[in-house]
Parts: structure tokens; C-alpha cells; sequence
């Protein structure tokens, strides 16, 4: 009995020094388990896992590059709907050497955000709702250029926000290859402010099939096709410039080989020479040889469709080394300022074209442009600013008109857009979504009167019917 009651006692003392320990703090720390009585914690980073979307990267303002952006949090992008917030998508090009055209568009597409915000939110059924822009960037970290397989993340993390009604973008068409099955088949609507390829909306390319997989029309665009613009440059070039040699490069993707093709098609229906024909790969930075090849032949012009991110700009500044002093033309995919920043003096000379009208040209965009200027961007307006601003009013326009705020409300608001009036004139859309706008503008690379290189605005023309 004594040895049970010594024992009994030690265990006893042994409880009482462990509970002492426990209470006051000891080596084995416990976790806290995180509140169940908030939808997101403003002090947990979003992840793949709390959107929903497994694969998705989650993206801050330092990884999409534009620096004076609000960073992206569990408190403000992912989850569900707060009941007063709805979340308008964006997918863009934001850093990398794509940032040059992403940031300027984003910059519109949250001017016109903001402005709706201010003005005191949408109103759908009685209840007012404010706005957020949701951000995510298509080019993947530590990349230079815009990816499909970011894009297709991106629309999964869209998708399975409850609180996203809508998305804009994307602005590579080879993005929207891999984005727009996706959103189609979960019933989200998209508006893209540069897309160009004509055979994603158009059923006579055979893709529509692929592309809209419920052949219900939910992807947008204010921008016009390819088979518009790159006949719309051949005739510049053979019209206007007077080139009768060119020899085409193309840069393999889905926009640069499209827009290349209808360039080739056009220029030699006009009675123009095309000497060769040729797909880079877009990683190439040696461009010497193929130069070579083509001042040999006796080239007067070079076309290059494709993007600057696939490196053109490298090209133009080996041209002159080839012998090859002509100029060099493309389409909207080179008219940003990575172009003339990377071919320095040697882009001068160089023409493009932008598949929108020049905003500065029409009296209903000054206040835009105005406004534009007084936000404070870093960056200066782009080429698809104001259709960036145009799209995100397009979607906000149909909000204010959906019997509902969610995606399908937007949806049947957007298929019935008919004389939209905004910054860039009068625009309906189509039964295919591409817009009624129909606008091609040139430009060329010079120097200013105080010697500042750029592209310089020189004509437009209207295709529409």
C-alpha cells in the first residue's frame, strides 16, 4: 500500500509541474485555428487553394510590375462576394516586356472603374454596388512575354470567384485561345479591347466549334480583325509608300502567322512582289542571317507579324548591319513603346497599325484623355488605353441593364449592346461579338520637334459598313 500511495503521489506531482509548464507558455507551441466567422483575413496571402483554382499563381502588384497598384489579398481579390462588392476581371500582359502595352490599357480599363465608383457605384434591382478591378497578369513570373498557359490559370481563378460578373481582356489573341473555351463553358462573358485574330469569332475559320463550346456568344471585343488590318497595311504599303518588294516574317503565333497572312494575300492581289515568307521562332535574337537572306534578294520593305515581345525590335536593329536601310512594317503587335526604347534610333522609319481609331482625333474622347493625363499614371496613354477605357464601360454599361448582378445578367446585357456612344464612337456587336466599329490607324516612328522618338499618328481608315 505504501509503494501505491508513493506512486500514486509522484504521478499526481508530475500532472501538477506539467499543467504549471503549460500555462506558462512552455517550448511546444499550439496553433491557433483561424476564425470561422470571416469570409477572408486580411492578413492571409491568397493562394491557389483558397480561390479554388489549384494551378493559379497568385498575383500582387510587384508581380505584375506596376508598382502603384493596390496589392492583391484575400481581402480584396479571392473568396466570394461581400453582398455590396462586385469584381469586374482583368487579364493583361502586365510586366515583361508585354507591360508596355498592358499597363497603359489597364491604366483606362480602372479609369473608367474608378469613375463609375465615384459616381456613386452601379445600381442593379434596387441595390447599389460598388467595383473593384481584379487584376491578374498573363505573363508568368520572371517571363517577358504574355503566356497561354498563364491566361487559361487566370480564367480558372476568375471562374471560381463568385464575386468576378465579368472579365476584360485579354489582350493576345493566342491568350484568348487558351482563355475563351473556358469562360464560355462556365457562362462568364469577356470583352477584349485588342484581340484581332478574325478566326476566333468568326465560323466560316472553322474554330468557333472549339472556341465556343455552348455556341452561345460570351466573348467581346472592340477591337477590329485581321483580315481587316493586315489588308489595311498592305494597301498603305503599296499605295502610299510605294513598295513593291517585301519579304514577310511572322512570328509562329496565332496572331503574328494570322495578320501575316492576310497581309501576304492583300499586298500581292494589289500586284506586289512577295519575296519569301518566313516563321521565327519568337525566342530568336540572332537575326543576321535571315537579314542577309533578305537584303540578297533585293527587298525594299520588310513585315513582321508579331508582337515586340518576341523580339522584332532586335531584328530592325540588325537590319541596317545586313545592308538591309528599308523600312520595316507590322501590325498593332509592335506599335508600343518596347519597340522604339529596344531598336533605339534604328526603329525610325518603321510603320504599324492599331485595329481602333486614334482616340486624339475624336472630340467625344477629350475628357478621357484629359482625365487620363490628371490620374497620375507612370505610364503615358497607350495605343489601347482608350479601348481599354471603352471595354470596361461596355461592361459596366451592361451591369447597370442585367435584370441580375452576376454573370449571366451581364451576359444578356452584353449580347444586347446596340449603339454604345463613348470614346471611341458608336459601337454595337455583331452575332459573333466582334464590334461594328471597324477602324484601322497608321503610324510610323520619328523623332518629335524636340528630338523624342516615338510612333507618330499619321491616317486612319474607317471599314465600317
Amino acid at each position: 500500500m505504501k509503494s501505491s500511495k508513493l506512486t500514486f503521489l509522484s504521478v499526481a506531482l508530475l500532472l501538477i509541474f506539467s499543467m504549471l509548464l503549460t500555462a506558462c507558455g512552455g517550448d511546444t507551441a499550439t496553433a491557433t485555428p483561424a476564425s470561422s466567422g470571416t469570409t477572408g483575413a486580411a492578413d492571409t496571402p491568397t493562394t491557389a487553394a483558397a480561390t479554388g483554382a489549384t494551378d493559379a499563381t497568385p498575383t500582387t502588384a510587384a508581380a505584375t510590375g506596376a508598382t502603384d497598384m493596390t496589392p492583391t489579398t484575400a481581402a480584396n481579390s479571392g473568396g466570394t462576394a461581400t453582398g455590396d462588392k462586385l469584381k469586374i476581371g482583368i487579364d493583361l500582359p502586365l510586366s515583361g516586356g508585354d507591360a508596355s502595352v498592358g499597363l497603359p490599357t489597364l491604366n483606362g480599363m480602372k479609369l473608367a472603374i474608378d469613375a463609375a465608383n465615384k459616381a456613386g457605384g452601379v445600381t442593379v434591382n434596387g441595390k447599389t454596388y460598388m467595383l473593384e478591378a481584379y487584376q491578374l497578369d498573363d505573363v508568368p513570373p520572371g517571363a517577358q512575354a504574355h503566356d497561354p498557359a498563364q491566361g487559361s490559370k487566370n480564367a480558372d481563378t476568375f471562374i471560381s470567384d463568385s464575386a468576378v460578373i465579368g472579365m476584360l481582356g485579354p489582350f493576345n489573341s493566342n491568350v484568348a485561345r487558351a482563355m475563351m473555351p473556358k469562360l464560355n463553358t462556365a457562362g462568364m462573358c469577356n470583352i477584349s479591347p485588342s484581340n484581332t485574330s478574325e478566326k476566333l469569332t468568326k465560323p466560316e475559320y472553322g474554330d468557333t466549334g472549339t472556341l465556343r463550346p455552348t455556341g452561345t456568344v460570351t466573348y467581346f471585343r472592340v477591337a477590329t480583325t485581321d483580315d481587316i488590318q493586315g489588308p489595311a497595311m498592305a494597301d498603305y504599303a503599296f499605295d502610299k509608300l510605294n513598295l513593291k518588294k517585301i519579304y514577310i516574317l511572322d512570328d509562329t503565333e496565332a496572331y503574328g502567322k494570322g495578320i501575316a497572312d492576310n497581309f501576304e494575300k492583300e499586298f500581292k492581289t494589289k500586284g506586289g512582289t512577295v519575296l519569301g515568307h518566313d516563321g521565327v521562332p519568337k525566342n530568336t535574337t540572332d537575326y543576321s542571317s535571315i537579314m542577309s537572306k533578305i537584303a540578297s534578294q533585293g527587298a525594299d520593305s520588310v513585315y513582321y507579324g508579331g508582337t515586340s515581345s518576341n523580339n522584332i525590335p532586335l531584328a530592325r536593329k540588325q537590319m541596317a548591319a545586313a545592308g538591309l536601310n528599308v523600312p520595316l512594317l507590322g501590325g498593332d503587335g509592335i506599335v508600343d513603346e518596347e519597340y522604339w526604347k529596344v531598336a533605339g534610333d534604328d526603329a525610325a522609319g518603321s510603320y504599324g497599325t492599331v485595329a481602333a481609331v486614334n482616340v486624339e482625333t475624336l472630340p467625344e474622347a477629350k475628357q478621357f484623355i484629359t482625365d487620363y493625363n490628371a490620374a497620375g499614371f507612370k505610364e503615358a496613354l497607350g495605343s489601347y488605353s482608350g479601348p481599354g477605357y471603352e471595354a470596361a464601360n461596355i461592361m459596366i454599361d451592361a451591369l447597370k441593364r442585367a435584370k441580375t448582378p452576376d454573370k449571366a445578367g451581364v451576359c444578356q446585357a452584353l449580347r444586347e449592346t446596340k449603339d454604345f456612344k463613348g470614346v471611341l464612337g458608336t459601337t454595337s456587336f455583331d452575332q459573333n461579338g466582334d464590334t461594328s466599329n471597324k477602324v484601322i490607324s497608321v503610324y510610323e516612328v520619328k523623332k518629335d520637334d524636340k528630338g523624342q522618338l516615338g510612333w507618330a499618328f499619321l491616317d486612319q481608315f474607317n471599314f465600317s459598313k
